[in-house]
């Protein structure tokens, strides 16, 4: 039987806690990668199935989208429940993608820390990125956003999800605003706090998760 915590390693001990140290973000999702998706599944996870809620109806078939901090692949199978996208996949975690993988659901898997920028894709090449329970572990998010601005088309759809811990900390509503004012994209919707893990003994109703969906300038 899986089991129904995550590992315990290096200085991560909680998935409420997070970190944005890269090794230990790596070692952390290589060691619970076999248990991952049934741990998830215990948790009653819905980000992935809630941020395709979000982007799908932006969408048009074959159309190229980045998963970014891919994992397992939880929003790549979502995706292709949904339509027939090309999808790639980038990740840390090697043992994380090499999951993925078995899913047959991504175009191309790319193995790389998503705090090392600029991201190895090609300036105006996908038409949609999709951030789910990532962002928790990037210690310059706007940074990144900027980057995944510049792999998108005009008109390109990005959506993300922050914890709403993160959300007010971090002061996320800010730096949304900042990459509209610098004209990189617009604010199409901003989800109010929604269910996370409720399942999760740690994920109580004081954390939930914010969806955003912006579209690029």
């Amino acid at each position: 039987m899986p089991s129904s915590s995550a590992p315990q390693t290096h200085n991560l001990t909680s998935l409420r806690q997070s970190t944005t140290d890269s090794d230990t973000v790596k070692t952390y999702y290589d060691d619970w990668a076999d248990t991952y998706d049934a741990t998830l599944a215990q948790w009653q996870y819905r980000a992935p199935d809630d941020a395709c809620d979000l982007l799908v109806p932006h969408l048009a078939d074959e159309m190229r989208v980045l998963d970014v901090g891919c994992g397992t692949g939880l929003l790549g199978r979502a995706l292709c429940k949904r339509g027939h996208f090309a999808v790639d996949g980038i990740d840390i975690s090697a043992e994380s993608l090499a999951r993925a993988a078995q899913r047959q659901c991504y175009a191309a898997l790319i193995p790389h820390d998503l705090q090392v920028l600029p991201l190895p894709c090609e300036a105006d090449h996908y038409d949609a990125a999709a951030i789910v329970g990532v962002l928790s572990y990037i210690e310059d998010a706007e940074a990144l956003m900027r980057d995944l601005c510049r792999c998108l088309r005009a008109g390109g759809m990005i959506t993300f999800t922050q914890r709403t811990d993160f959300w007010q900390a971090r002061r996320f509503a800010d730096m949304i605003a900042r990459l509209e004012q610098d004209g990189l994209w617009r604010v199409v919707q901003i989800t109010p706090p929604l269910p996370y893990m409720p399942g999760h003994p740690e994920f109580t109703d004081e954390i939930k998760v914010i969806h955003s969906l912006c579209r690029v300038v």
